[in-house]
């Protein structure tokens, strides 16, 4: 008994806060429409298995709510009838800011509303459409705030909410960061979900979980949201994903979690992500995978050997890189099945392909039997005979114009620049000679690291070196010369002051110097009148 009341008790507290939930909405209005068939288009047919499908489309008429009943041309078997009725609307390009709860009915629902600027979805949402199959709502403004776990129950059971029968989903190109790890509790049946173009650009703990439990996911979009990461938890329960959109994205590897998804992962798109070089071995483990697209990457230069070991596949999109100079062609000998092949509006300028597995036999030339579709265009092609061999190999005659009626030419050597590879065949080139004038030369390094220009510096050096030894020896020569001849100019000396004979003159006393001064003028004039007596 305790129990029962207990569970009475939260279903009572449920639907309490159902009703409040609606009660924030229960004063807008639905669109008043009178007639809803001369407003709207209605379409309905029926199907050779006696199914029948009502159309009502209301894009673009300007409306701000949805219609709050199915139109009356669609008779009470819309309402009614379960799986054997099915209806399309699309209110898509109006101004409905509020998606408010479905009118009821018991068919399959497919329900569009992109472009239309919606902010807020009423919770419970397919409260009276248990059978809504899919629900299209992208290019909207919606946030993460809107998406909670009630919004997708069903009407009350039992023993509580039943699930609804959504399976497909979504909500690309909106404002979307997180998601409530409860958010899909409510539809164990959903195979699509497009989270593209959003700002999950980090998957937190409650994002990985709320997307790892939907265990009947095939298809899943993570396409454009900034991601450099990927969580183990995304994909611990998604044994049945087989089409997997992880481009845009900012991944420089491929994601080690993808070996998580080994036997079920048949498509994968890495494009347009910011990988440098992609490693041997990157898919490793994905036996299952079919179609691989690694395209549109401007930093991609190469694909190291062993990166394209993947046995079952079957396409390969590997163009637009601008920088992709080198890719690994026997990595694909093991792929047999491999019926497209596009490898336009790169950088290569030649393949090689050396086959040394079992498939080079006589019975079985050809690495890939199947191949039907082989594009090549866009790439400045060195046309050797080594290109032209592995181009024979994998068929010639698979090589496909682009749509805009470009075709693969040669670039390089100078004779064959501007024809078609089409037109040019192995045994032609193998057998061509190419003057000298105009074979091509291997890229040359910097003038000073050439080998003649290393050559000549290290002789100027040299030189330079010998000339300046040369004319040190002559001008040291000529100096001690000059110096032991009589032209040499011979060393000042300096005597002090205090040592020389002025210094003794200064000293005497000045008796002796009066005396002496005496002396020397009467002998001054004596010989003055000697002198002068025969003048008289």
């Amino acid at each position: 008994m305790k129990h029962k009341y207990l569970l009475l008790l939260l279903a009572g507290t449920a639907l309490l806060l159902a009703t409040g939930v609606q009660g924030q909405h229960e004063n807008i209005p639905y669109q008043p429409v009178t007639n809803i068939c001369e407003t709207c288009l209605c379409l309905s047919s029926q199907d050779s298995d006696h199914r029948t499908h009502f159309n009502l489309d209301c894009s673009v008429r300007n409306f701000e709510h949805i219609l709050a009943r199915w139109p009356d041309q669609f008779g009470s078997q819309a309402i009614a009838a379960g799986a054997s009725s099915e209806i399309v609307v699309s209110y898509s390009g109006n101004r409905i800011k509020l998606l408010q709860q479905l009118p009821a009915t018991n068919a399959s629902l497919t329900l569009s509303c992109r472009h239309c600027g919606l902010q807020n979805l009423q919770v419970p949402l397919f409260m009276d459409v248990p059978n809504v199959a899919a629900l299209y709502l992208s290019w909207n403004e919606i946030t993460d705030d809107a998406l909670v776990p009630d919004l997708f129950r069903g009407p009350f059971g039992t023993t509580g909410y039943e699930p609804i029968g959504l399976r497909d989903l979504d909500l690309s190109h909106n404002r979307i960061a997180r998601l409530d790890r409860r958010l899909f509790e409510h539809t164990p049946h959903l195979t699509k979900l497009n989270l593209a173009y959003n700002k999950l650009s980090a998957l937190d703990e409650a994002s990985a979980a709320a997307i790892g439990s939907v265990a009947t996911l095939q298809r899943l979009d993570l396409s454009h949201n900034g991601l450099m990461t990927l969580p183990a938890q995304v994909f611990q329960k998604l044994g049945a994903l087989r089409i997997l959109d992880i481009s845009g994205n900012m991944f420089s590897v491929v994601p080690a979690s993808l070996a998580q998804l080994s036997k079920s992962l048949v498509q994968l798109n890495l494009a347009e992500n910011a990988f440098l070089s992609i490693k041997g071995n990157s898919f490793q483990g994905l036996v299952s995978l079919k179609r691989l697209n690694i395209s549109s990457m401007p930093s991609l230069r190469s694909l190291e050997e062993g990166a394209l070991h993947l046995p079952a596949l079957e396409e390969l999109h590997c163009s637009r890189n601008s920088k992709l100079e080198r890719l690994e062609l026997v990595d694909l000998i093991n792929s047999r099945n491999l019926t497209q092949l596009d490898l336009s509006r790169n950088a290569l300028t030649t393949l090689v392909l050396n086959i040394t597995s079992p498939a080079n036999t006589t019975s079985n030339p050809e690495p890939w039997p199947r191949l039907r579709r082989l594009s090549i265009s866009g790439n400045p092609w060195f046309c050797s005979c080594d290109l032209f061999k592995t181009l024979e190999l994998t068929g010639l005659s698979h090589i496909e114009r682009e749509s805009d009626g470009s075709e693969a030419r040669c670039e390089t050597p100078y004779l064959l620049a501007g024809s078609p590879l089409s037109n040019l065949t192995a045994e032609r080139i193998c057998k061509m000679v190419i003057p000298k004038k105009y074979r091509e030369v291997d890229e040359e390094p910097p003038r000073f690291l050439r080998r003649r220009y290393i050559i000549l510096t290290a002789i100027i050096a040299s030189i330079v070196l010998v000339i300046g030894l040369v004319i040190g020896f002559v001008v040291v020569c000529i100096r001690r010369r000059l110096k032991g001849s009589d032209y040499g100019v011979q060393p000042i000396r300096y005597t002090s002051v205090r040592g020389s004979n002025l210094s003794q003159f200064s000293q005497l006393q000045p008796a002796s110097v009066a005396s002496k001064f005496n002396n020397v003028h009467a002998a001054g004039s004596s010989s003055g009148a000697t002198t002068g007596a025969p003048n008289a």
